[in-house]
Formats: C-alpha cells, sequence, structure tokens
C-alpha cells in the first residue's frame, strides 16, 4: 500500500507528504537506511501531548459533573498504549512501519509500544501539518470509540477497583 492510499485509507489529507513518512519511520530503519530522511521520535513526542490534550478535552466536554480522580483514570485507560496500538491497528500503520529486518522479524509491527508510538507520531504529524482542529477532527471520533469500549468493558479500574 503507497502512503496515498494509507492516507485515504483512513480519511487523511496531508499537504506535506514527508510527515506522513516520517511518522511511519521507527528510528531502527534508519540503521539500515540512513539515508532515508527522519525517524518518527520527535513527532511521538509531540504526538504524546496532543493525544492526551485532545483526549483531555474529549473527557471535560463530555462529562461536566464527573469528578477529577475520575477523568484522570479514564484519560490514562485512553492514552496508555495499548488503546493508542489498538487505535494504530484500526489504521492498518503495523504494515506500513518502515523498520529494521531484526525489528520486523522479532514482531514489531505488531508489538504494541511500537504501535502506540507509531499512533501518536501520526498524531504529531497531522498536528504539524494542519493543526490542532484538524487532529480534533480525525482524532476525536477515534477516541470516543475507544471511550465506549473502555466504560464498558470497565477497562479503566485495575484489579483492586473491580473487586
Amino acid at each position: 500500500m503507497t502512503l496515498q492510499e494509507f492516507a485515504a485509507r483512513n480519511k487523511l489529507r496531508f499537504k506535506e507528504m514527508a510527515l506522513l513518512q516520517e511518522a511511519l519511520t521507527h528510528s531502527s530503519y534508519l540503521n539500515e537506511h540512513p539515508d532515508a530522511g527522519k525517524d518518527n521520535e520527535r513527532l511521538e513526542f509531540l504526538g504524546d501531548s496532543v493525544v492526551a490534550y485532545v483526549a483531555t478535552l474529549l473527557l471535560f466536554e463530555r462529562f461536566p459533573d464527573m469528578r477529577e480522580g475520575e477523568m484522570t483514570r479514564l484519560r490514562a485507560a485512553l492514552v496508555r498504549a495499548d488503546s493508542l496500538a489498538a487505535l494504530a491497528a484500526e489504521c492498518g500503520m503495523g504494515e506500513m512501519l518502515r523498520m529494521a529486518r531484526g525489528e520486523e522479524a522479532g514482531g514489531g509491527r505488531t508489538r504494541i509500544t511500537m504501535l502506540g508510538d507509531a499512533f501518536e507520531a501520526l498524531v504529531g504529524a497531522l498536528y504539524v501539518d494542519q493543526g490542532l482542529a484538524a487532529v480534533r477532527r480525525w482524532l476525536l471520533p477515534r477516541l470516543e470509540r475507544r471511550l465506549d469500549e473502555i466504560q464498558r468493558k470497565s477497562l479503566d479500574k485495575d484489579a483492586r477497583s473491580l473487586l
């Protein structure tokens, strides 16, 4: 699948496709392809904060009477690696990631941390390319679906709380 096909499949329109390519490039890839551009670590750093911010706004606006502690628990469940990896998998990011052969052989395309990090990088790239409004339009429906699942399955509760 090409970058353009991936973007179209996920209803993304990048002005700078190089940002999407960067978001999908794991640092290990550059060990084997040193002239391949940049890895996704800086975009991941930015995307981490943007995802947390959008998740915070979602909870704040959706639950006007919810207490801070409960919102914090829900936000943590929304932005943790396995939640972001699930969103990345929905987007088909695993098959699009550029990574070293050894990383791929070791299961990198399905590794929760790698998928979660790539999802954050994608959000960071979208933010750089188009700003917060575009990120909110694209990310909110995905976070809302994930939030519904978290609440339905009580995924925000630890074992002690469930007892």
